[in-house]
């Protein structure tokens, strides 16, 4: 549940989740589910698949409460893209200053996009990781959190809107 907890705080179509938030009955049985997502297309309702079997009365349960059932197979969750999101995770509370920003966002306006290894000489020491994880995490630069994990040749770029 934690992987699926980090993919979530990435998902650009995610506009908030709750852990075990809510509870489903049928004759006497109980089941929770381990989110609650709000999307934009909806508010769902998500159960990560381990070893424990879903209910089979749950998705009408769901339904009858106005949202939509996912199941997520523990097995299925994209490795690379949840180790970039625990890495970039670590960096949510740094607040990055209205310069480092200004002169980020300004060196992808002149090129379009930057290799990492190009951006990190623009700020000292460990800074420039800070910076650019948390300016991701903020949604205001992209890069690829799915074909490989972020290192030096991973390319930002600014979002997209």
């Amino acid at each position: 549940a934690r992987d699926a907890a980090c993919l979530l705080d990435l998902d650009q179509a995610v506009i908030s989740w709750s852990c075990l938030a809510s509870r489903f009955y049928n004759n006497g049985s109980v089941h929770v589910p381990d989110f609650i997502v709000e999307r934009e297309d909806g508010t769902y309702v998500l159960d990560i698949v381990g070893t424990a079997p879903i209910p089979q009365w749950l998705p009408a349960a769901v339904q009858t409460e106005g949202y939509k059932h996912t199941v997520w197979p523990a097995c299925d969750l994209p490795a690379i893209r949840v180790q970039n999101c625990k890495d970039l995770l670590r960096y949510a509370r740094y607040e990055v200053s209205l310069v480092d920003r200004i002169l980020l966002l300004a060196a992808l306006k002149e090129h379009g996009s930057m290799r990492l290894s190009e951006v990190i000489n623009m700020a000292p020491g460990t800074r420039a990781i800070s910076i650019i994880a948390a300016m991701i995490l903020r949604g205001q630069i992209d890069v690829d959190l799915d074909e490989e994990l972020i290192g030096p040749d991973s390319v930002i770029r600014p979002r997209q809107y």
